[in-house]
């Protein structure tokens, strides 16, 4: 049986959405492909607590440090391989979490080298195709952008405050750097939030809509 254990986040997701949109889209996503999968999969309640330290600058983000994020994941991961399961989906939704993730699988691979397990960041698992859904220009698939505005627009539309969508933060002109969610760099650079925003969001949710986000979850889930 394949386990999936869903790892998301607490934070600030700029003026227009809550501070849960990592957690809730991991929680859409595990059982929309436990439903692909015909129901074989064994779905884990979701991981909320994130690293999110780059967000500290805005209230409402919750934050594990280093080595209680690093701590906690290897426990949940290891519980599940001690457990016997040799199949462990590791589904990410929540960029700040991923190196530390990676380091986690490393360390549980030691301690149980006879489990599989696989981590996919969901945004990575199909930017292929998310690169062919968009509609915003480069930087507009960042923080609180197009792609989290269209999920949540879709799994809680309530909690999306129309009202107050606009464009915020930049992303860094150099080449090496990060564009956004689904441009990826050749260096990176630590930086906080307060650094590249001024709301906390960077990317433009304007491009936003419920209508194409089944395209999304579709093409991320497959």
């Amino acid at each position: 049986t394949v386990v999936v254990a869903s790892f998301g986040a607490m934070e600030q997701h700029g003026a227009h959405l809550p501070l849960e949109p990592d957690a809730f889209i991991g929680q859409e996503l595990s059982p929309r492909l436990d439903d692909a999968c015909k129901g074989r999969l064994l779905v884990l309640p979701g991981q909320w607590l994130g690293l999110s330290t780059h967000h500290m600058s805005f209230p409402g983000t919750i934050n594990a440090s280093v080595d209680t994020y690093l701590a906690l994941a290897s426990d949940i991961i290891g519980s599940i391989a001690h457990a016997g399961f040799q199949k462990i989906l590791v589904l990410n939704s929540h960029g700040g979490n991923a190196s530390a993730l990676d380091v986690v699988l490393t360390k549980c691979r030691m301690q149980y080298p006879d489990a599989r397990i696989v981590l996919v960041t969901y945004c990575n698992a199909a930017a292929q195709q998310l690169r062919a859904l968009r509609e915003s220009t480069e930087g507009g698939m960042g923080h609180a952008g197009e792609l989290e505005t269209s999920l949540l627009l879709a799994a809680k539309p309530k909690v999306v405050r129309i009202d107050r969508i606009r464009p915020d933060g930049k992303w860094p002109t150099s080449i090496f750097l990060a564009k956004d969610m689904l441009v990826g760099g050749s260096a990176s650079v630590s930086r906080t939030f307060a650094e590249i925003s001024d709301h906390g969001g960077v990317g433009d949710p304007r491009t936003a809509s419920a209508e194409k986000v089944e395209q999304f979850f579709a093409a991320i889930v497959s």
